[in-house]
């Protein structure tokens, strides 16, 4: 099977981090910190850059999608089951990733120092209840939505959008389309950005193995394992939800 040209970047690029950073730890072990910590920008660009389209790859297609069904009866009945499903999927996963982390306990080989017991994590924990659930679901302001990366939020709002607009008919034609080229330049700019991935890749394999050397990839090995392990048991357990969706 033939691999494509991203693929081929990403592996050359995991090698290339690989060989950089054992490097440094050879040859200049006194600027290896200092090389990880500054290289990890690269990583740190790709993360932003991803969280940059989300929003509005988000918004464009899910407007498009429903504003294009036409009937607001399928449109509402769709857009309920969405919103059920997005929740269900959620649960799920939660749930999943709980079992999973409890069976496999990911990270223990690493041997990273415990904090003090005294030690704040900066994440205050309260109890959610499903009022609060179900408000925090419904956006104040879809610009707050949007800047925060409130992805149910942002569902909901785009769920509202594409009711309006299917409803509207020919007076929402323009706007529909363009959402429409709004979402095909979205999905340009989401490749220009996956483009960047091989660079991420490499910062983030170069800093590893210069701070922490080659023995360090075994164990993020066994890591990559386990995660994998866990998302396609997700996928099977979604694939055989869905089917309760979209039956046959």
């Amino acid at each position: 099977m033939k691999m494509n040209k991203l693929t081929v970047a990403i592996l050359i690029a995991m090698l290339v981090g690989i060989l950089t950073g054992q490097g440094y730890r050879m040859f200049a072990p006194d600027q290896a910190a200092g090389f990880a910590s500054d290289i990890t920008l690269l990583t740190d660009i790709f993360l932003r850059l991803i969280k940059m389209i989300i929003a509005p790859l988000v918004f464009t297609t899910l407007v498009v999608g429903i504003a294009k069904m036409g009937d607001t009866r399928t449109v509402g009945r769709i857009g309920a089951k969405t919103l059920g499903w997005f929740m269900l999927a959620s649960l799920l996963s939660l749930t999943l990733g709980l079992v999973m982390v409890t069976l496999m306990q990911p990270g223990v080989g690493l041997s990273l120092s415990l904090p003090d017991d005294t030690a704040s994590s900066g994440v205050v924990a309260s109890a959610i209840s499903l009022k609060d659930f179900v408000t925090h679901a419904i956006p104040k302001s879809v610009i707050e939505a949007m800047a925060t990366n409130e992805i149910l939020q942002i569902v909901v709002f785009s769920l509202f959008f594409g009711l309006a607009a299917a409803a509207l008919g020919d007076a929402a034609k323009p706007v529909v389309m363009l959402m429409a080229s709004a979402a095909e330049i979205m999905l340009k700019v989401t490749g220009y950005v996956m483009n960047f991935a091989p660079f991420a890749v490499f910062g983030a394999i170069a800093a590893m193995v210069a701070k922490e050397g080659l023995g360090i990839l075994a164990t993020y090995g066994t890591f990559m394992a386990q995660f994998y392990l866990a998302l396609g048991c997700l996928w099977l357990l979604l694939i055989a939800m869905g089917s309760l969706f979209i039956r046959r």
